[in-house]
């Protein structure tokens, strides 16, 4: 207000309510620190260039002073204003910096993550599948099995017919038929 009366002495202060809004974000409070302790050191080194400094009894200069305006200068060069909005997304642009390292570290951790963990999955549905295929093939072996011991009842029962036919009712060609079919029978179960 004190600046704005000095170029402007016609009129008023119009703007205070935006003043009142904007005085709270971190850029403007940035800079009336920033202001404030350049006024701080105006007035420090007012008040020292009034003083001479004198050489004291033991020889030694005021240092001192020097040593206070040096650390002062420090603070002020390490604060500064925060980064604006165009700057951080022109950052992020190039690279973004440790944030975007860290960003970057964090997708990469969660995504091994979720590869074990889809590795994980995988290995289980691999041995549920295993274990389904052991299933599958012991019934399998079970199946052919019983139809082995099916066809070998189907057999004895068509030797049996064979062995027990009525040999009275045939013709002569059934008979000799049926007479090498006994002989190969006879033959293949002495041989078991």
């Amino acid at each position: 207000m004190k600046l704005y009366v000095v170029v402007e002495d016609k009129k008023g202060y119009t703007l205070m309510p935006c003043w009142n809004i904007l005085k709270k974000e971190d850029k403007w409070a940035a800079k009336r620190i920033e202001l404030a302790e350049a006024e701080k050191l105006a007035k420090q080194k007012n008040n020292k260039s009034t003083k001479t400094s004198r050489p004291r009894e033991d020889g030694t200069t005021n240092d001192e002073a020097m040593v206070v305006a040096d650390q002062e200068t420090q603070v002020t060069e390490a604060r500064k204003r925060p980064e604006g909005v165009k700057k951080a997304k022109e950052a992020l642009k190039r690279g973004g910096g440790e944030a975007c390292m860290e960003a970057l570290d964090k997708m990469w951790a969660k995504k091994e993550a979720l590869d074990m963990e889809k590795e994980k999955a995988k290995e289980e549905r691999f041995l549920a599948t295993l274990e389904l295929d052991k299933a599958t093939l012991e019934l399998e072996k079970k199946r052919v099995a019983n139809d082995e011991k099916r066809a070998e009842a189907e057999l004895m029962k068509e030797e049996k017919e064979i062995m027990l036919v009525d040999k009275r009712s045939l013709d002569p060609m059934q008979l000799q038929w049926c007479e090498i079919m006994q002989k190969k029978i006879m033959a293949r179960l002495s041989s078991n």
